[in-house]
């Protein structure tokens, strides 16, 4: 008895069956490199958003912390550094500015002239300088009484809070307010004695003087303070032989410090109240020869980049930065726009 043949699949399912299987592939292949871009695109926005954030609230946060002075705005104020008339050492003006004045991005100056301390600015944007408290470092409640306007001040602290020598701290409670450069911090246990003779700087300016005016209680606090300056210069990191913008920061005497990368310009406005009710009558760019004393709000735009050109076609748009225009870039680098107001707290309550 013969047994049955045995039949397999032609030519022709073969290639039927293989084309199918091409094109289940392809599909799934289509929706992961989709699943794939979507994924990355998602993440570049939301880097880009990332750092807009991230340098608006560092901003704010300096900003809000800007001019303080205790209890109230208006008590008598002291300031006893050497150079207490200069950018980092003014401690008699919450914010002092520079703004970039054309005709062009690269022919144009800042008015008023540009400290030297800031080097390496990139034309086309403003710079902003605020004397705020440091709120990463420790903070101090004097426990007795000034013996006079030029005794030591002594305070509580915890055991392991100090000062290092030449520190610009800011005394205060309701009735007056002195910023002096702390010469030593004699520690002992939970309670310091702050000196402020002259002649000593450490990384500060020293003391003019070592009459802080006013002779202090107890409970009075002392924080210590700073002029923080915000401005746009070139990366320190190279990406594919090119130098992105970022904002950096000067912290008093220190060295720059290169905060967010792909900030690209930045505009300051300035809000000015003219009639002493503590209410923005106008906002004025700083080369509108502005009384400092008289600002009480600052609105800031800021430009951000991505890092890398990922777009796929060339932006055509123009961005507007309080008045001032940027672009069209013509290059494939995303932008985004982040803007916003802070009333200088200090200067209002």
């Amino acid at each position: 008895m013969s047994s049955p043949r045995t039949r397999g699949f032609s030519l022709v399912e073969l290639m039927i069956a293989m084309t199918i299987s091409l094109i289940l592939l392809a599909g799934i292949l289509s929706v992961v490199y989709s699943s794939k871009v979507t994924y990355r695109e998602g993440e570049r926005v939301a880097r880009l958003q990332e750092n807009g954030r991230t340098a608006v609230e560092m901003m704010l946060r300096d900003m809000r912390a800007g001019g303080f002075r205790g209890c109230t705005r208006t008590v008598p104020f002291t300031n006893t550094l050497v150079d207490a008339n200069t950018l980092l050492w003014n401690f008699g003006s919450v914010v002092q500015g520079f703004n970039y004045v054309g005709p062009g991005v690269t022919t144009g100056a800042w008015a008023p002239a540009r400290s030297t301390l800031i080097t390496d600015a990139l034309p086309a944007s403003d710079i902003v300088a605020v004397r705020t408290v440091r709120t990463n470092m420790p903070s101090f409640t004097t426990n007795a009484a000034m013996a006079s306007t030029t005794a030591e001040v002594s305070v509580d602290r915890l055991a392991t809070d100090t000062l290092p020598t030449g520190r610009t701290v800011l005394i205060s409670d309701c009735n007056a307010a002195a910023v002096f450069a702390v010469s030593e911090f004699d520690g002992a246990g939970t309670t310091a004695t702050l000196h402020h003779e002259t002649g000593i700087t450490g990384a500060g300016p020293g003391n003019d003087s070592i009459d802080i005016g006013f002779e202090f209680q107890a409970g009075a606090q002392v924080v210590p303070v700073d002029t923080v300056i915000y401005y746009v210069r070139q990366s320190d990191t190279v990406r594919d032989g090119v130098r992105n913008p970022s904002l950096w920061r000067i912290v008093g005497a220190g060295d720059p410090q290169e905060l967010i990368e792909g900030v690209e310009a930045m505009q300051v406005q300035y809000g000015r109240d003219t009639d002493g009710n503590r209410i923005v009558d106008d906002y004025v760019d700083a080369s509108d020869a502005i009384n400092w004393d008289q600002i009480v709000s600052v609105t800031f735009s800021l430009l951000i980049r991505s890092a890398e050109p990922t777009a796929t076609e060339a932006d055509p748009r123009t961005f507007r930065l309080i008045g001032t225009d940027y672009g069209p870039f013509s290059d494939r680098y995303e932008r985004t726009i982040y803007t916003t107001t802070v009333t200088l707290r200090n200067t209002t309550s």
